[in-house]
């Protein structure tokens, strides 16, 4: 395992957003080249001419992996490449070789400073059983987790990142940071009667990561907090009468006439970055 800190003269949000860009990560670090997306909705890997298929970001692919061993001798093996996996403190990518041999993380965890300013951990895992012959011969693979973070990552943080967006960068410090950053549009729309609009909701809770569904009849209104795929709150009002809980889901089934659903969906990695720009 390798480890480093480095100052990056970037406010916190935009540094995570570079961090949390798998393309981004994987051609940095010189030694990923993504060869197939995971589709998820079709449980497939999409290559060639099919990759435009895809229509929602992954965070699964099929890479090649360059692996040094001396200044002019390489070898290629193909894995699984997976990422970003965001956390509140922390950005983390791995993968591994189709034979086992490779096993690597890399994790970013960046700090605050200010407004104008980020300190950056980054820390690198790399395993790598190399065949008994390679070793006899003088080829093991040389410590690429010292060689992905000093000779690349931390490289680009210290000649490119500064070229090429110093300046925009500056523009944003300027007119400063921005104070929000999650849609506030509902992702879904749905009118029917009791029955339907229930049998409505049960689907979204099941989709939904983190959200908000908003019920509205006549003289009804509920609201329904959703996390992981399950009801965390329900609240429904109809004039002075409020119930809450499953209680509440009973109050729908009376409902008379026709109602409208509105879905509010939150990706966690929004949320967080909202968080960040407003601290």
């Amino acid at each position: 395992m390798y480890s480093t800190e480095l100052t990056l003269n970037s406010p916190i949000w935009i540094v995570r957003k570079f961090l949390m860009d798998p393309l981004f990560i994987s051609g940095v670090s010189g030694h990923i080249s993504i060869l197939k997306f995971k589709d998820k909705q079709n449980n497939e890997y999409l290559m060639g001419d099919r990759i435009r298929e895809l229509s929602t970001p992954t965070d699964e692919f099929i890479a090649l992996y360059i692996l040094l061993r001396t200044s002019k001798d390489f070898k290629y093996t193909e894995g699984i490449f997976k990422g970003p996996e965001v956390k509140m403190e922390s950005i983390k990518y791995s993968g591994m070789s189709d034979d086992g041999k490779l096993e690597f993380t890399i994790e970013f965890m960046p700090k605050s400073l200010g407004d104008t300013q980020t300190r950056l951990y980054v820390a690198t895992n790399v395993k790598y059983n190399d065949s008994l012959l390679d070793k006899i011969l003088g080829k093991s693979a040389v410590d690429f987790a010292k060689h992905i973070v000093e000779d690349h990552f931390v490289t680009y943080a210290r000649v490119y990142f500064p070229s090429l967006y110093g300046d925009i960068i500056k523009i944003f410090n300027t007119k400063g940071k921005p104070t929000q950053g999650l849609s506030v549009a509902p992702s879904l729309e749905f009118t029917g009667d009791a029955g339907s609009i229930l049998n409505k909701i049960n689907e979204m809770i099941s989709q939904l990561d983190l959200g908000l569904i908003k019920v509205n009849f006549d003289k009804l209104s509920c609201n329904i907090v959703v996390q992981n795929s399950e009801m965390k709150r329900a609240i429904c009002r109809s004039d002075s009468n409020v119930k809450t809980g499953f209680e509440a889901l009973s109050m729908i089934i009376s409902a008379k006439g026709q109602g409208k659903i509105e879905v509010y969906s939150v990706k966690i990695e929004d949320l967080m970055e909202t968080l960040y720009a407003l601290a």
